[in-house]
């Protein structure tokens, strides 16, 4: 995980990996995933706390993801209008 993080972070991964994969396949698909537990666990009486913190768990890894694809060189201008569409309509859902 460090290692996943890291590589991220620092750049060493190209931004069409970022933006394709990390963002848009599996950072869309973690973001659903974790909205249908929060509501699955609305559903069922579970404390707020409990049903919002299943909500925002992906936020840590939409923000890191994001901020790679900003820090990534040579990336297109409109990746990062994208990303930053792609992260507020997430944390809106």
């Amino acid at each position: 995980m460090k290692t996943f993080i890291t590589q991220r972070w620092q750049g060493r991964i190209g931004w069409r990996t970022l933006f394709w994969r990390d963002l848009l396949l599996i950072g869309t698909g973690l973001n659903l995933l974790m909205t249908g537990v929060a509501l699955a666990l609305l559903s069922q009486d579970v404390p707020l706390p409990w049903v919002l913190f299943a909500h925002l768990l992906p936020l840590p890894y939409n923000l890191l993801i994001v901020s790679a694809l900003w820090r990534a060189p040579r990336r297109p201008a409109v990746v990062l209008g994208v990303s930053v569409f792609w992260l507020l309509l997430f944390m809106a859902v």
